[in-house]
């Protein structure tokens, strides 16, 4: 069977009788004998460099009035500022809408204006089935308008008919 002293605790270190009843009284000697030991030493220590009485207060004002006073407001304007580009980009705006205005007025093109090099180009390019009589044809005639609609509508009748059955709200009707 096991030994019944298991917990049996003998180790190398035991303290003296009495060491923790007396432990604090001895901390507190040794504190009390080491503060006097710092005030002799620093009683015996001049550095040469002296305070005067209330220095640190008077200082501790006198930079708390620098920095937190108010500062007066200058006179002087600055160039740049924030209202001074709104009014230049509104000035700017409005030269660059008069001038793409302007610029944008061209005389308006008239089927006199396009060469007839160019017509003949655009049919070619666009594989437009018109043999070179029919645009011979287009090209010269003058159409008249009102011949074309008379031939077409004939009569009265076909008028009326044209008239009944077309929607009329979104077109407009000019008469010569």
């Amino acid at each position: 069977m096991k030994d019944k002293k298991t917990h049996k605790n003998d180790s190398g270190f035991k303290t003296p009788e009495n060491y923790f009843e007396s432990f604090n009284h001895r901390l507190l000697e040794k504190i009390a004998l080491s503060e006097k030991q710092k005030t002799s030493t620093l009683k015996k220590m001049d550095s040469g460099f002296k305070v005067a009485d209330d220095y640190f207060i008077s200082a501790h004002d006198t930079i708390l009035q620098k920095t937190i006073a108010p500062k007066p407001k200058s006179k002087l304007r600055t160039l740049i500022s924030t209202k001074n580009i709104i009014y230049v980009s509104g000035v700017a705006a409005m030269i660059a809408l008069i001038l793409s205005i302007s610029i944008t007025k061209k005389s308006p093109l008239d089927f006199d204006t396009i060469e007839m090099t160019a017509i003949y180009e655009y049919l070619n390019e666009e594989n437009i089935e018109l043999s070179t009589t029919d645009i011979a044809g287009l090209l010269d005639e003058d159409i008249n308008y009102i011949q074309t609609f008379e031939d077409e509508l004939g009569n009265d009748d076909n008028l009326l008919d044209y008239l009944s059955e077309e929607d009329l709200e979104n077109e407009i009707i000019f008469t010569e």
